[in-house]
């Protein structure tokens, strides 16, 4: 899949899956909706998976959720791509006990 980049992308860069990825950091409204989840111990892999679609959808404007958790993260790297959104946030995070809710 082409992905279409803006032309001046922000964040911390990841190749993931063949994909060379900046991770923006999330808007207010995304941290303020999230942020009891994300400062907790164990952040449901639905708000992994929905923060990553908020990141990247601010450097590459049409990238589809649905794409992001079927074709970008899994199991191995599903902690670290949170850290980086966390980091260029400007938040901080533990790093234990991640996606042991499923958020179903």
């Amino acid at each position: 899949m082409e992905l279409k980049q803006v032309d001046y992308p922000r964040g911390n860069e990841k190749v993931i899956a063949g994909h060379k990825l900046v991770f923006a950091p999330l808007p207010l409204g995304a941290i303020e909706k999230y942020q009891d989840q994300l400062s907790s111990a164990s952040v449901p892999i639905t708000t992994i998976i929905d923060v990553a679609h908020i990141s990247l959808k601010r450097n590459y404007p049409d990238i589809q959720r649905e794409f992001i958790a079927d074709e970008i993260l899994d199991m191995a790297n599903m902690e670290e791509v949170l850290g980086l959104i966390i980091n260029s946030s400007g938040l901080t995070h533990n790093g234990e006990k991640t996606g042991e809710q499923s958020g179903e």
